[in-house]
């Protein structure tokens, strides 16, 4: 039997070499993880703005602010589409997988930090 087992394996055809998709699949899984890295940066300055809007603000502030919070947000989702891109082969699996779940968790957390400045600032702008 375990001749026989032998003689099946070396029967075997030899293995292809992989596709040039893989690889890019292996790179998009890195870029995926760039991309959630700066997208980071972006919310950390974003949400540094907002604290700094919501004390303090000054005039022409704002449009600054919107626009770091749409890029902090646009590099996030990015961050998650092409970490699930990188994820449908198996070479990009493992870092596709973990960048997109990274970007996504930091996307949430950053939105519930978010809301809850401008609810705050919402509640101190309120009349008594």
């Amino acid at each position: 039997m375990l001749e026989e087992l032998l003689a099946e394996a070396d029967q075997r055809a030899p293995r292809t070499p992989r596709a040039v998709r893989d690889r890019r699949a292996a790179r998009l899984g890195a870029t995926s993880l760039w991309l959630m890295l700066g997208a980071l940066v972006l919310q950390g300055v974003s949400l540094v703005q907002q604290l700094s809007y919501l004390f303090a603000p000054r005039p022409g502030e704002l449009p600054v602010l919107v626009v770091v919070l749409v890029l902090a947000v646009a590099a996030g989702l990015a961050a998650v589409v092409v970490g699930c891109l990188a994820a449908r082969s198996t070479d990009g699996r493992r870092t596709g997988v973990f960048g997109a779940a990274l970007a996504l968790g930091f996307l949430v957390l950053f939105g519930a930090a978010s809301w809850f400045g401008w609810g705050f600032l919402g509640a101190l702008s309120a009349p008594i």
